[in-house]
């Protein structure tokens, strides 16, 4: 269902006098950014809040055979959140997805092992036993850590064009922000408002696997 988010900034004349560094010249920009970022707020409490789907259980669960037990991500624990993406079956359960991972997410903390685990062409979490080779060199096409993440639980997402788990749906398809000015008449100054319709909602749990 989509729902209307937006804000109002006012500007005084005395303020657009003062101006002189320009700082509100790019006000229509600002809101723009802010409206993608609250999307983008909004993905990420969907996903934190691991919702309860249509079948009754939660989008990651055993039942859905897409939750890992918490571990940091090491070479074993990236295959094992591998394997598990490849092994869910279609809808009616008699056929293999083999779905591939494509994007790693989570918080900051782990961004940075992520990319070594996907670039390192030896195991880096070998001890004393050189040049064993890294099994999921390469699995990633994109690394995505955020501060929007503030936990230990990462993912593991197959290629949304293929298996998408979370959609944003727009009002009409238009995913840019509406922005409109109107210049004071009882108070001198102006108004900037921005408005974007959107909603955010989980359409399968397939394609992808959290670990934590």
């Amino acid at each position: 269902t989509a729902g209307t988010k937006g804000n109002i900034i006012n500007l005084s004349r005395q303020a657009i006098i003062n101006d002189d560094l320009g700082a509100f010249i790019g006000a229509a920009s600002m809101l723009g950014r802010a409206s993608a970022r609250t999307v983008e707020v909004d993905v990420h409490a969907l996903l934190a809040s691991n919702p309860t789907m249509a079948d009754g259980y939660a989008l990651f669960s055993a039942e859905h055979g897409n939750l890992e037990s918490a571990g940091a991500p090491t070479v074993a624990t990236v295959d094992a959140a591998r394997v598990k993406l490849a092994s869910q079956t279609d809808i009616s359960g008699n056929d293999y997805l083999d779905l591939r991972a494509a994007v790693f997410l989570s918080g900051l903390v782990y961004g940075s092992t992520a990319r070594v685990l996907n670039s390192a062409e030896y195991d880096p979490d070998t001890a004393n036993k050189l040049h064993k080779p890294n099994v999921v060199r390469g699995l990633f096409r994109d690394v995505v850590d955020t501060p929007r993440i503030t936990d230990t639980k990462w993912y593991l997402f197959a290629d949304p064009g293929e298996a998408p788990v979370i959609e944003v749906a727009f009002l009409e398809g238009n995913d840019q922000p509406f922005l409109d000015q109107q210049d004071g008449f009882t108070v001198d100054g102006s108004r900037w408002k921005v408005r974007l319709d959107y909603g955010v909602g989980v359409i399968d749990y397939r394609g992808a696997v959290r670990n934590g």
